[in-house]
């Protein structure tokens, strides 16, 4: 299996990396169900060619270790880290839901289909954002699943729409509890842009809500992060068009999302949400730049203070 989702730069603004992503939780999902850390049956069906039967092949232990061994030495870590981080942020959901809020929002969407798979948002208001080639292209690919009332699926040109407006034509409120995941897309991103977000995360909820990111570490960007795999993964995201341009430092994170009126709750590196999930997390390497952040909106009187 190549690190090659269906899409390419000819397919119209399509990003190949969700298409890698589809991968890595397609491969995970053929695992016997004890195995698993999730299961994402509609992953396979993003993949081009002949690579979902690949997947389905990979049901046999031998072909799957073969896989495994072939995708870990393409991009060494890129996989376990997925598959961990997908983990991590459906158990970080699934407690944000048991906590009281009333709707989700998934930003940058792509080929995530946490609102089908996820029989916790089966009656919760989920909102799918993104561009609307993306949107688009993932609404053919799942046509004949059927779209559950809850979830609207929202297209957006981010250099000309407002994202509340477009929200709340879809349906959002903006008067309930809500979580926002942001995975895979800071890093691809400028700091205005980034900093816009989390203003909107934090005036456009009440307190209590809730926001998942990723970020990569900032040393990863400017070439000082030392991680197996790391100097081949860039060249490579370069090829494709979507190279990284924006990360954190983790000492930087806290006081960041503070000064947006956000508190921080859990900053986790792609080695520490492995040992979460994973039994030989010990042997595993590369992607150690990458990390997820649970954080939340905090209360007026604490934005208050932030902004002085």
């Amino acid at each position: 299996m190549t690190l090659r989702g269906r899409v390419r730069p000819e397919d119209g603004g399509l990003s190949r990396t969700a298409g890698n992503m589809a991968a890595i939780r397609a491969l995970e999902t053929v695992k016997p169900q004890r195995e698993r850390l999730f299961s994402d049956p509609f992953a396979k069906r993003f993949l081009p060619g002949w690579q979902p039967v690949l997947v389905s092949l990979a049901r046999i232990p031998a072909v799957r270790r073969l896989l495994e061994h072939y995708f870990d030495r393409q991009a060494p870590g890129a996989r376990t880290s997925g598959a961990a981080r997908t983990r991590l942020i459906d158990d970080w959901i699934r407690q944000a839901l048991a906590g009281g809020i009333g709707q989700v929002v998934i930003l940058g969407a792509g080929f995530d289909c946490r609102a089908l798979r996820m029989k916790e948002l089966a009656s919760v208001p989920t909102f799918e954002v993104d561009r609307a080639r993306m949107i688009a292209f993932k609404g053919g690919v799942l046509r004949n699943d059927g779209r559950p009332g809850n979830l609207k699926r929202v297209p957006i040109d981010f250099l000309k729409d407002r994202l509340e407006n477009r929200l709340v034509s879809a349906g959002f409120s903006t008067n309930a509890k809500t979580l926002f995941v942001w995975e895979g897309v800071t890093n691809y991103l400028d700091a205005a842009s980034v900093s816009a977000m989390f203003d909107f995360f934090a005036g456009s909820t009440p307190p209590g809500s809730k926001v998942i990111f990723t970020y990569v570490h900032s040393d990863a960007i400017n070439g000082s992060f030392h991680s197996a795999g790391l100097e081949r993964l860039m060249k490579r995201l370069r090829d494709y068009g979507e190279p990284w341009t924006f990360g954190f430092h983790p000492k930087e994170v806290a006081g960041y999302l503070t000064n947006k009126g956000i508190g921080l709750i859990a900053d986790v590196s792609a080695a520490e949400y492995r040992r979460m999930y994973m039994p030989n997390a010990e042997m595993l390497i590369g992607y150690e730049f990458y990390r997820a952040v649970l954080a939340e909106v905090m209360t007026t009187e604490a934005n208050s203070s932030a902004a002085r």
